[in-house]
């Protein structure tokens, strides 16, 4: 339900609409269509968690005991935790400008709506994971302090050390979605990053979709103002963030391509299906190899990905399966907490059970990564229970404080 204060925001809006047309209008997802963007959501989580796991507890590859191929596998499968990144921005950019694209068509925008149903989304989970960020990294760092862990750059994560991130101008930076921008992630919570990526994006997308609307319809004081505030949003970014932009608006693209373009040949949507994964799997693996510089290595990484989404869209697979919407929407329930809070928990875990030196990946100590991963995926499920399952009840209760 709407208000009338919102009602009146859309009026403006309203005006606009018919500066998109209407044959732009986002193709409405089949429930396996949804379920395939949820699971990719949460097979992208884990890939993260995985990657970050297998590295705090095992040794580097160049230093395995037994360099069998069982081995090269494990260690090449878990290695695409900043790929999955990658992917979490392509499907970032579907979803919200799918939202951005159809509220403007529909004459339905509100910029008040859109800054409640984004900051609720990141907070609900973001607060709860910054507090316990810290809760782990203090219990961590006293309980554990002869081994270093904590008063040393992690080997393989970066030059980032836990206790020197570990400020209260971190913890307000990371609030406010600073970091790597202004500041440096919060104590050892690295994955946070991206946070900082996605909430530039959705200011910047908006904003930059408003000026040239209000251009078209020959709004100029409105469109100067609004392309004014895209530009100094673009500066204050930075060339990393907006590299990382591109990368977002390949998943906007696929949404206008998406809406203009359903393929009907069976043959060809399974040509189509075979060759974007043959063309993600090589960017992947160029990717794996460093074939490419950083930033051309991700750009690749997330158009194959996108060409990939849309082949699976084509394909609306387990349409007639009730269990694999059930199924991936569980898992994707708690991708987005398991994504802030796992690393803190899992540093905690290794300076517990790990000496100074990683382990040899032996029959043992892979099954005791497993317990970890379990206990891992059961935690984060168990505090998205509280946070992110709750998202719903945050808008409303939001909404009512600002009515």
């Amino acid at each position: 339900m709407r208000s009338h204060a919102i009602g009146k925001e859309t009026e403006l809006p309203r005006a606009t609409a018919s500066t998109i047309s209407s044959a732009w209008m986002p193709g409405k997802l089949s429930a396996a269509s949804s379920a395939s963007l949820d699971l990719m959501r949460a097979v992208a989580a884990c890939a993260v968690m995985f990657g970050h796991l297998r590295t705090l507890f095992f040794v580097d590859f160049q230093h395995l005991a037994s360099k069998s191929w069982p081995f090269e596998v494990l260690y090449f499968l878990t290695g695409f935790g900043h790929q999955a990144v990658m992917v979490f921005f392509v499907l970032s950019g579907f979803l919200i400008s799918t939202s951005v694209i159809r509220n403007h068509i529909l004459g339905e925008w509100s910029w008040r709506e859109y800054a409640i149903n984004r900051a609720t989304r990141l907070y609900v989970v973001l607060i709860p994971g910054l507090l316990l960020g810290l809760l782990w990294d203090t219990l961590g760092s006293r309980l554990s302090a002869a081994n270093g862990l904590y008063s040393h750059a992690l080997l393989d994560l970066g030059y980032a050390v836990p206790l020197q991130n570990l400020t209260i101008a971190n913890f307000f930076g990371n609030l406010f979605f600073l970091q790597t921008i202004l500041c440096h992630t919060f104590g050892s919570n690295g994955p946070l990053w991206s946070l900082s990526n996605e909430f530039w994006y959705y200011v910047l997308f908006p904003v930059a979709l408003g000026a040239g609307l209000a251009w078209a319809s020959r709004r100029y004081p409105t469109a100067l103002l609004l392309t004014g505030l895209a530009i100094g949003v673009c500066f204050f970014m930075g060339f990393a963030l907006l590299a990382g932009f591109l990368i977002w608006l390949a998943g906007c693209t696929l949404v206008l391509f998406f809406s203009r373009t359903r393929l009907r040949s069976q043959t060809g949507i399974i040509l189509i299906f075979w060759f974007s994964v043959s063309l993600l799997g090589a960017a992947l693996f160029a990717a794996r190899r460093s074939w490419l510089a950083a930033t051309a290595s991700d750009l690749a990484v997330g158009l194959a990905f996108a060409f990939f989404l849309f082949a699976v869209l084509q394909m609306n697979a387990g349409e007639n399966s009730r269990l694999y919407p059930a199924v991936a929407h569980k898992f994707a329930g708690f991708s987005y907490s398991l994504y802030i809070l796992h690393f803190p928990f899992l540093l905690f875990l290794r300076a517990r059970l790990v000496p100074p030196d990683r382990w040899q990946p032996t029959a043992a100590h892979l099954l005791q990564v497993a317990m970890v991963a379990a206990i891992c995926l059961v935690y984060a499920w168990s505090i998205s229970l509280f946070t992110e399952a709750k998202t719903s009840a945050a808008r409303k209760w939001v909404r009512h404080i600002f009515a």
